[in-house]
């Protein structure tokens, strides 16, 4: 009998025992729920701490490298010269001008030229009201007359590189930069008909560019968060023909886009906010600055 009462003892728990080891296991896996909380706590901050910076980096690198690349390449700089539309479709005087960056406040005026996201008769994914944008006039690439174009819609150049049917393209000399339309290509007498003739005499060695027209601006993406906000993103704005071009998402998430503009008076630094549209040169405006919140 007390051999049996022994092993009865090795074999089972008292009821003692039993509330111990419950409780003991009730600790532990409360310390595994706490510990797993606080450490997935800290992972979502962290990642999404992360996710804002990577994203900020991403924003300040695409608006560095948009800003940087401005202008075309044309032998007689082309910051002095008299600028035509010779494309034929009546493009708004943003398109021209002596300066390869533009800034102002949103919205732009109506055209038939650019997107209706970017105008003020926009009703639908329109731009943020109250941001800004910022406009760049620039090449594709270029090339160069090889004969004499003598007020001529035939176009004979070095190369027909990156050239398209409907396409912009800015002949430049020292006087005058005309913004032509290709109609026709001849690849093989790298010839190009334009739509009309430019109103100045061009030489071989005189540039030829290929002509694009980009805007970064903020714009509703058409979807909403959780909370039932609107989000918004940076999207670039592409024109290079006649149509009324493209616009591509960047970086999504960011809001609230503002530029301001440097002036120099007795070595003092003055900021001003953007009020109208303007053009930017280095010996008016030395510097920028930009802001988003994301």
């Amino acid at each position: 009998m007390d051999a049996k009462r022994k092993i009865a003892k090795l074999e089972g728990l008292t009821l003692v025992e039993l509330l111990v080891s419950t409780a003991i296991a009730m600790i532990v896996f409360s310390m595994v729920i706490t510990i797993y909380y606080t450490v997935r706590t800290k992972y979502d901050y962290f990642k999404d701490k992360i996710s804002t910076e990577v994203k900020d980096l991403t924003v300040k690198r695409t608006l560095y490298d948009f800003i940087k690349n401005t202008g075309f390449a044309c032998k007689f700089g082309y910051t002095s010269q008299t600028y035509y539309d010779k494309t034929g479709d009546s493009l708004d005087s943003f398109f021209l001008g002596n300066s390869g960056l533009r800034v102002g406040p949103l919205p732009l005026p109506n055209s038939s030229n650019i997107k209706s996201s970017l105008g003020d008769g926009c009703t639908s994914n329109c731009y943020q009201a109250a941001t800004d944008y910022i406009m760049v006039r620039k090449e594709d690439s270029h090339t160069k007359l090889a004969d004499t174009n003598n007020l001529s819609t035939i176009l004979k150049l070095d190369s027909l590189n990156n050239l398209a049917v409907d396409g912009y393209i800015a002949l430049c000399n020292k006087s005058y930069v005309n913004l032509t339309k290709v109609v026709s290509i001849n690849s093989e007498t790298n010839t190009v008909e334009l739509a009309f003739a430019p109103n100045s005499i061009y030489y071989p060695g005189d540039y030829a560019g290929v002509y694009r027209l980009e805007i970064l601006y903020i714009k509703n993406t058409g979807n909403q968060d959780k909370d039932g906000n609107d989000i918004y993103s940076l999207y670039v704005y592409i024109k290079t023909n006649s149509s009324s071009g493209n616009t591509y998402e960047l970086v999504r998430g960011v809001k609230d886009l503002q530029v301001e503009y440097a002036t120099v008076n007795s070595g003092n630094i003055t900021w001003n906010s953007v009020s109208t549209h303007m053009d930017i040169t280095s010996s008016d405006y030395p510097a920028l600055r930009v802001s988003f919140t994301s």
